[in-house]
């Protein structure tokens, strides 16, 4: 069936077109440096994040193989 606008509602594109990016100036030998600085400390606080969330992660799989073994225990007794 052919609707009366020729396309349905959800054939319009839903995202807006996106604009041209403008070029950019090249950096001047501080602010390179700056940038390499941020980027680094951004490194670095992934990985103490990401060793952070392995710990988390460990922890809480001890804790669980733990309260597992305490409750098989209790319903042996």
């Amino acid at each position: 069936m052919q609707h009366k606008y020729g396309m349905r509602f959800d054939e319009f594109a839903t995202t807006k077109p996106k604009k041209a990016k403008k070029p950019h100036k090249p950096l001047t030998p501080e602010q390179s440096l700056e940038t390499a600085k941020k980027r680094e400390v951004d490194v670095a606080k992934k990985a103490l994040q990401s060793v952070k969330d392995q710990h988390k992660r460990r922890k809480e799989m001890e804790r669980a193989r733990r309260d597992s073994y305490i409750g098989q225990l209790q319903r042996s007794n």
